[in-house]
């Protein structure tokens, strides 16, 4: 009978310390939770996330009975607010302009806010995630930084396939790095993105110099197809030029007149007008044309340094009248 009171007495001894300590663990997340909500009241986002994550863990170590309403409350409270914390943190980090930091937080704020189903959250921290690496990679462009903003604007690309900007600004920092196969792809694909207006007049730019580097040369063929190329994403005076220049050379006489016509009539005093004139006349007289070709050699009779041919086709081979 002895042993059996015995016995009794030390269930009742192991309950009522399982009691006790159930409770004062309900009370240390009780404090911690408040401790939280102190340290958010005072801005120190820090201390207040560790206060609510362990209470939140506290929490959910107690048994249902042992944390009653009043823990399930909390432990409610806490998975909403622990992603809000991080992401009003990582918005006052990125004002402040710390960007690095705050995509941290702002990234913990959305695997917080999917784990503890809060779909608000998720959604604007997804959102805010690629304007933060855009405007941090965009630093890095605009400081000279041009490797280290290309690796950001593919951050970018990661979490946002379709962000015409960090395209477009990718193929800005590859022409200044003169990586025009990485600043020609980028600006297509901005172009396939919508941006119909600055990425072609780039990718014009672009083949434009590749025509005017090829005249170094003399290489008519590589003159004739950058500067076309460079025609059909921004038609320029310069490209018509070119492909007027290099169409002469190789024959390709109504593209050749075509162009040059164009150019010399987007500046009629250019200081190379004399030469435009003497290529049309060329290029007219080749397709049989001698009424048009007349037309322009006269127009060459007083330049110092088309008159002897000038004269010579007006009064010798063509006898213009």
């Amino acid at each position: 009978m002895k042993k059996i009171k015995s016995f009794l007495a030390i269930c009742l001894v192991t309950i009522l310390t399982f009691g006790s300590v159930a409770a004062q663990d309900m009370q240390s997340a009780t404090d911690l939770f408040n401790a939280g909500g102190k340290a958010l009241s005072e801005s120190n986002y820090v201390a207040a996330i560790e206060s609510f994550n362990k209470s939140l863990k506290m929490l959910e170590t107690l048994s249902a009975e042992d944390r009653a309403e009043e823990g399930d409350a909390m432990i409610k409270e806490c998975k909403g607010i622990i992603p809000q914390i991080h992401l009003r943190y990582g918005k006052e980090l990125a004002t402040s302009g710390d960007v690095d930091v705050s995509i941290v937080q702002i990234k913990l704020a959305a695997e917080t806010a999917t784990k503890y189903e809060q779909p608000d959250v998720v959604e604007e921290a997804n959102m805010l995630i690629p304007q933060l690496l855009l405007a941090n990679a965009t630093n890095l462009l605009n400081e000279g930084k041009l490797p280290e903003s290309i690796a950001g604007f593919k951050k970018v690309i990661a979490v946002d396939a379709k962000n015409v900007d960090a395209y477009f600004r990718m193929g800005v920092a590859e022409s200044r790095l003169e990586n025009e196969a990485g600043a020609l792809a980028a600006f297509e694909k901005a172009i396939q993105l919508g941006e119909t207006e600055v990425a072609p007049r780039q990718i014009a730019l672009i083949y434009l110099k590749r025509s005017a580097a090829a005249t170094r040369t003399k290489n008519w063929a590589e003159v004739f197809a950058n500067a076309k190329k460079s025609n059909e994403y921004n038609e320029s005076p310069q490209g018509n030029k070119l492909v007027g220049l290099a169409g002469v050379q190789l024959k390709k006489y109504d593209e050749a007149i075509a162009a040059l016509e164009s150019y010399y009539a987007s500046d009629p005093n250019a200081s190379d007008k004399n030469g435009t004139i003497y290529n049309l006349a060329v290029a007219y007289e080749a397709k049989g044309n001698n009424a048009k070709a007349c037309g322009y050699y006269k127009q060459l009779l007083n330049d110092a340094t088309y008159k002897q041919i000038a004269e010579y086709k007006v009064k010798t081979q063509l006898k213009c009248n």
